[in-house]
């Protein structure tokens, strides 16, 4: 299973935005750089480290880190 600290790594690593600006109730409208391609290349990145898809709709659902990594928990749960 994808760690949420994994989730904050990835988005931090991708956006290039210090990782300690980051935790799990941080909107993605106050991350410099998020926007639609960026969104997608974070899901990209997510599923290749998942193997797995992760469910659009929750993903464009998702406000907030921490929703983006139940999104991704969702994803491997059986």
């Amino acid at each position: 299973m994808l760690a949420e600290r994994t989730v904050i790594e990835i988005v931090s690593q991708l956006l290039d935005v210090e990782e300690s600006a980051l935790d799990a109730d941080t909107p993605f409208t106050a991350i410099e750089g998020w926007d639609s391609v960026n969104a997608m290349r974070v899901l990209v990145y997510l599923e290749r480290e998942l193997g797995t898809p992760v469910d659009f709709q929750s993903f464009m659902a998702a406000e907030r880190i921490g929703d983006l990594w139940r999104a991704c928990a969702q994803a491997v749960t059986p």
